[in-house]
């Protein structure tokens, strides 16, 4: 997603009001699934101005890209995991057992978001923001912030870097794409509002949708996939996998499946990953490779 300040304000407004007020009663987290469920289907909206026959084309392309990704990414952070000079954070407390994986409603609400979205016109531009306020605010105000953990950053962060290299340079050899294009793709760290139209206006709307969804997939296969990879690569893991988005988007899933005390690290890999993806992807798509 794009830089925005308003986030870290709502982020900042549900700590203050988390360390005020500490209900025991489980609506806040309630509230969170099914603000989740909103944003991601205001996601899936969003999608309803790409044809369905791209679609068809390039998601298949764009879900390998993002499984090279994942892998390599998630290899890389077991590796360096090893060279950790202290023990990792504690593990996130077990959730309670979900009547529907919280996985297969993810699924639903992506796919009922674009049905809806192309038979109704959804304001998604107003409410994809003002969903994420929300997660944000309700996120903050059960996070447990743990500045012991920043010294470990650079492992999330090398790992979220060499995967995207790695999964770029292996793409590019795999389906011809320029290899520019495919390093600038992975290396948008899941911010596909900013990858996508580079991309696009570089080289092309077939690309630009390949790089788009790419990312877009990456931000959503980590919520997918973090109740069952959280309980092998923990929250440094799952902040990797979200790449820029793991101080937003993925934040939740970060402290709920790997690691409860991993908030701060998170924001902090997902602020760096922000701010690389802005400065990288746009000269790598202004040096052909």
């Amino acid at each position: 997603m794009a830089f925005d300040p308003f986030l870290y304000l709502a982020l900042a407004g549900g700590l203050i009001a988390g360390a005020i007020v500490r209900p025991s009663t489980p609506w806040v987290g309630r509230l969170t699934l099914a603000t989740i469920v909103v944003l991601v289907a205001l996601l899936g909206a969003s999608l309803n101005g790409i044809p369905p026959g791209s679609l068809l084309v390039t998601i298949p392309l764009a879900l390998a890209f993002v499984g090279l990704i994942l892998a390599l990414t998630a290899g890389v952070y077991l590796g360096l995991a090893r060279l950790r000079p202290t023990p990792a954070g504690p593990a996130a407390d077990r959730p309670p057992p979900e009547r529907v994986p919280f996985s297969v409603a993810l699924v639903a609400a992506l796919v009922v978001g674009y049905g809806v979205g192309h038979a109704v016109a959804l304001p998604t531009a107003v409410g994809i923001p003002l969903a994420l306020y929300a997660l944000l605010a309700l996120v903050g105000f059960g996070l447990r912030l743990a500045w012991g953990r920043l010294p470990s950053l650079w492992i999330p962060i090398g790992a979220a870097v060499a995967g995207a290299v790695g999964a770029g340079v292996l793409f590019a050899e795999l389906s011809g794409t320029p290899l520019s294009v495919s390093l600038a793709t992975s290396l948008g760290f899941g911010f596909y509002s900013l990858t996508g139209p580079l991309v696009e206006a570089r080289v092309g709307a077939v690309l630009g949708l390949l790089a788009f969804l790419t990312n877009f997939f990456r931000e959503n296969l980590t919520m997918l996939l973090s109740p069952s990879a959280g309980r092998r690569m923990g929250g440094e893991g799952l902040a990797a996998w979200g790449g820029a988005t793991s101080m937003d988007t993925t934040l939740y899933f970060v402290t709920r499946y790997g690691d409860r005390d991993a908030g701060t690290l998170a924001i902090a890999n997902g602020l760096v990953l922000t701010i690389a993806a802005s400065l990288v992807v746009p000269l790598l798509l202004a040096v052909p490779l």
